[in-house]
């Protein structure tokens, strides 16, 4: 298996590396996570044990089941929604969370918050204006940045959002340009503004667009198990 994702991880690594060239940005300034949704912990290990250092899940349940048993550096991402009565369940394992879209989700990690280490957070933004997708309208995210600016369990780190569902090019790029925009008015807020946007079928699109988060699943680890 290790031989196989080997791989793999380097050909992504190397797309990653054409799409910085291109945009005329250093190869460092983005971050792959591998998305590792329905996939068992021992691919989550391999995984780490070539060298990857972010692990995305979206499933909290999962998260529960698989990183128990995993060992050395690595930090868990929850990319997906997150129910408020899930919070309490998924805080002891995350360092990150992609997908702060609400006031009632931020009460509820903070009342589940007892560490002195906050979590990372990102806001998450509906960027299509699409129904079936989470996240706040454009609208409403410096609201919900400022409001995590001011939570004793959260670190504002940024904004993330999905490619609209079957995108064109354009459609998609525009969706990923919409969010650095957003960002731009945010950049008071933190140091650096971390912009997590792109998966496997677009994230050199969304490279190009300035994303500095790529949440890489299929490409790396095939097609999802149906669960």
């Amino acid at each position: 298996m290790n031989n196989h994702l080997g791989l793999r991880l380097e050909s992504i690594r190397k797309q990653i590396t054409d799409a910085c060239v291109r945009s005329g940005r250093d190869k460092n300034s983005v971050r792959f996570i591998a998305v590792t949704k329905t996939h068992p912990a021992e691919t989550l290990q391999a995984l780490i044990d070539l060298g990857v250092k972010d692990i995305g899940e979206n499933r909290v349940q999962e998260i529960e089941q698989k990183v128990p048993q995993l060992k050395g550096e690595f930090e868990i991402h929850m990319i997906g929604h997150l129910q408020t009565n899930k919070v309490s369940h998924v805080i002891p394992f995350i360092k990150w969370i992609h997908s702060i879209d609400r006031e009632r989700l931020i009460k509820k990690i903070e009342q589940h918050h007892s560490g002195t280490e906050k979590i990372k957070a990102l806001v998450e933004v509906n960027t299509s204006n699409e129904t079936s997708k989470s996240g706040c309208q454009p609208d409403e995210t410096r609201m919900i940045c400022e409001r995590i600016v001011s939570s004793p369990a959260l670190e504002f780190c940024g904004l993330m959002t999905i490619g609209p569902l079957g995108g064109n090019e354009k459609a998609t790029r525009n969706a990923f340009s919409l969010l650095r925009k957003l960002s731009q008015n945010c950049s008071d807020l933190a140091e650096k503004i971390e912009l997590s946007m792109g998966m496997s079928g677009d994230f050199e699109w969304a490279i190009e667009e300035g994303a500095t988060m790529v949440r890489i699943g299929s490409l790396l680890v095939g097609n999802r198990n149906n669960t």
